[in-house]
């Protein structure tokens, strides 16, 4: 599988119309974090976009709280050595800021 860096989901993201875009770590993701990406709308473009670009699709889900209706988990890569976590626990929403 192709590790992504979380800048580019966060610029992918942005094009489609993301209402917010943040990482955290996942037992379930093969690079060990993923990106989360909350839409105000179904992101069906942004979805088949990915799988074009990447190689592989990412499930879309309908969700009941959050910044937006609609979340997308994407398996991504942070820059080592250089991200400082603000707050957040194991599992939960965090914020980064990048260290330098």
């Amino acid at each position: 599988m192709l590790a992504v860096p979380f800048e580019f989901v966060q610029g992918l993201a942005a094009e489609f119309g993301a209402v917010e875009c943040a990482w955290r770590e996942s037992d379930r993701s093969f690079t060990g974090f993923v990106a989360e990406v909350w839409f105000a709308e179904l992101p069906s473009g942004f979805a088949a976009r990915w799988a074009a670009v990447v190689g592989y699709f990412v499930l879309v889900r309908s969700v009941s709280s959050g910044p937006g209706r609609f979340a997308v988990s994407v398996p991504c890569v942070v820059p080592g050595g250089q991200v400082a976590l603000v707050g957040g626990v194991r599992g939960g929403r965090v914020r980064c800021r990048l260290v330098g």
